[in-house]
């Protein structure tokens, strides 16, 4: 009996060993293989491999070099993470069949960046287009508009370090894709992104003819020390005390967004006024409806896009009441503009013919509309937009933009509760 659990336990032994080796080996083939492909563009290099049974590889004291952007990147420890070895075996076989794994981490431990390095000189000294999405990022602070990689090392930042972290997981059965997305960097602060994505099929080959739906979207910010720091720069710069410095920082927001058309109203300003004086946490939900337009927002009234998106805002834990916005003409000026260095004060405008070209027309007339671009809203509360092609049987038919081209769609008349013209 003895010798029984003896040789039992030597074969678990022996067992585990091959999987270590197993494991070990097809990290180096797999680092070898990149290393290799990848040698044009950049050179890859590591100091070891790790691996355990609960479904954890990784590597160690990584370290990439691009010549091109002459600047590299170190990562004191890279890892991927399943759920149990069982999911880590199943990795590459679901890869072999074409079909996504269904779940996945990837951890990073200690990457670190020079902050006056090409790389952040690309992200920080080649910003992208003014819009919708960089409105927080620009600043009150002299004469420039967004920070730049010479103001990160007025502010004392010299590297960056960060710990992230990205997984995901697949349910086939439900056809529905979950990504999360964490990244803490040391005396900058903690950025949380996720989203659902429903009607995700199982191969990658088939989503061109089966386009995913985003179902839910989360944003957060937590502990924005580099906020902190970018207030205080800026506003010993303009010469301003906090409290002054502030509301030109939330003014400026306001004069970024109605650049782009939007405006706020006051409950959301007085929100984010709150949001920079206190900077502990920021959290933007979005759910949106499904067959929403993402491309054509802009050409929907204010309060449909709300309806539409379904916002969720919560500044330091707290929910914000009353959101909502109206759609402005960047072209107006208010009778009392107030000083800008690009924008004055906009007015809220209605979207009529005069300045949004589109109007409201009767369902019954639908045939005078034929090759217009329309936008329609049914009783059951669901938004389509498209080119109408013709009108039979009691059916307005569309010519609708997809993932893939052009489709045809048809809507019965009876259902239709409201249609906009764009002419």
């Amino acid at each position: 009996m003895a010798k029984l659990l003896k040789w039992g336990l030597l074969a678990v032994l022996a067992i585990a060993l091959l999987i270590k080796l197993s494991l070990w080996l097809s990290v180096r083939s797999i680092m070898a293989d990149a290393t290799a492909q990848l040698s044009p563009i950049m050179s890859i290099s590591y100091g070891g491999i790790t691996s355990s049974f609960d479904g954890r590889v990784g590597l160690e004291k990584v370290r990439i070099a691009v010549p091109a952007m002459r600047d590299s990147l170190q990562v004191e420890h890279a890892e991927l993470k399943f759920n149990g070895l069982g999911e880590l075996l199943s990795f590459k076989e679901r890869l072999a069949a074409g079909k996504f794994p269904e779940q996945m981490a990837v951890s990073l431990k200690g990457l670190t960046l020079d902050a006056h390095g090409p790389f952040m000189q690309q992200l920080y000294d080649s910003p992208a287009p003014r819009s919708v999405y960089t409105a927080m990022g620009e600043v009150v602070c002299g004469k420039v508009q967004r920070i730049r990689t010479v103001d990160l090392l007025d502010m004392g930042y010299r590297t960056l370090e960060t710990d992230g972290q990205f997984s995901y997981q697949f349910q086939p059965g439900l056809q529905k894709l979950s990504f999360n997305l964490t990244s803490d960097t040391r005396d900058m602060g903690e950025l949380r992104l996720g989203f659902t994505v429903a009607n995700m099929p199982e191969r990658p080959v088939d989503l061109r003819l089966n386009p995913p739906r985003v179902e839910r979207i989360t944003f957060e910010l937590n502990d924005n020390q580099y906020q902190r720091k970018v207030q205080d720069y800026c506003a010993g710069k303009e010469g301003l005390e906090r409290e002054a410095y502030l509301q030109a920082v939330v003014d400026k927001f306001d004069r970024v967004l109605r650049s782009q058309r939007i405006a706020l109203n006051q409950p959301v300003l007085d929100a984010y006024a709150r949001y920079q004086k206190d900077p502990q946490s920021l959290r933007i939900e979005l759910e949106p409806t499904e067959g929403m337009v993402w491309d054509g927002l802009q050409f929907f009234d204010a309060d449909d896009v709300l309806t539409m998106l379904r916002p969720v805002v919560l500044v330091n834990q707290q929910v914000v009441d009353a959101l909502g916005f109206t759609w402005v003409d960047p072209n107006k000026r208010s009778k009392q503009p107030q000083a800008d260095d690009e924008q004055g004060s906009l007015v809220p405008v209605a979207l009529k013919v005069d300045a949004g070209q589109e109007v409201f027309v009767n369902v019954t007339g639908l045939g005078e509309h034929i090759g217009k671009r329309l936008r329609f809203i049914t009783y059951d509360g669901m938004y389509y937009q498209g080119v109408l092609t013709r009108v039979n049987d009691g059916k307005a038919y569309l010519s609708v933009q997809g993932g893939n081209g052009t489709a045809e769609m048809s809507l019965r008349l009876e259902k239709i509760n409201k249609v906009k013209v764009q002419f």
